[in-house]
């Protein structure tokens, strides 16, 4: 029952003093559709507070590559850590470079098999017009602040506590790794944990890809 329905039950509620009203029978189906809502907004404000993790799968899997030819979404968020001086990262700012943009939460077990790939490889290629941005989902600020400091993780990660930039890029699970050209196309999304190889090759086909389309 919507919040609509209710306040109609109500309208139709006997008034005080009539033959209906003194008959307490008439009042259990206001009071059964009050108690429902009640429960409906008590279950959505208990999920939002967990972060929704339960309603997410991981990747435990071995890596595979999807072969993909879409435009990038936008999406901005606020960062974990200011990142070239701001503290809200932007992808259309970043056009131009390879950007990789890796979906991971503090409570995956595959994410934490990769990040430390994630950030050797950051260190490697970050002054080589290659950006790579975290997108941690569905977590909470303790955590994924104590997950990036085990791991000593320095490249930017972005906050998308409730998803919304996971479901636009279509996330079914994480880890997911997108690989964005230059010209801002998606033309590489890896499932699972990924190998420093295959991270390091699909920074390579982003970059060839957008150089063929000149």
């Amino acid at each position: 029952m919507t919040e609509d329905d209710l306040l109609a039950q109500l309208d139709e509620t006997p008034v005080a003093g009539t033959t209906q009203a003194r008959n307490p029978l008439v009042w259990i189906p206001v009071f059964l559709a009050l108690f429902a809502l009640l429960g409906l907004l008590a279950w959505g404000l208990i999920r939002d507070q967990q972060g929704g993790a339960s309603s997410f799968s991981t990747n435990d899997g071995p890596a595979a590559v999807a072969v993909l030819s879409r435009p990038a979404s936008e999406f901005s968020g606020p960062l974990y850590t200011p990142f070239n001086g701001k503290n809200e990262f932007r992808l259309s700012d970043y056009r131009g470079k390879v950007v990789v943009v890796n979906f991971w939460a503090s409570w995956c077990p595959p994410c934490r098999e990769e990040a430390p790939i994630l950030e050797q490889t950051w260190r490697k290629y970050q002054n080589d017009d290659v950006v790579l941005i975290g997108v941690d989902i569905w977590d909470t600020e303790q955590d994924a602040r104590a997950y990036m400091a085990e791991f000593g993780i320095t490249f930017p990660n972005l906050i998308d506590k409730r998803g919304s930039i996971a479901v636009e890029y279509g996330v079914t699970g994480i880890p997911e790794t997108y690989f964005i050209t230059p010209d801002g196309m998606i033309n590489r999304k890896v499932i699972g944990a990924i190998s420093r190889p295959l991270l390091e090759q699909n920074i390579a086909d982003a970059r060839q890809s957008s150089e063929a389309m000149r």
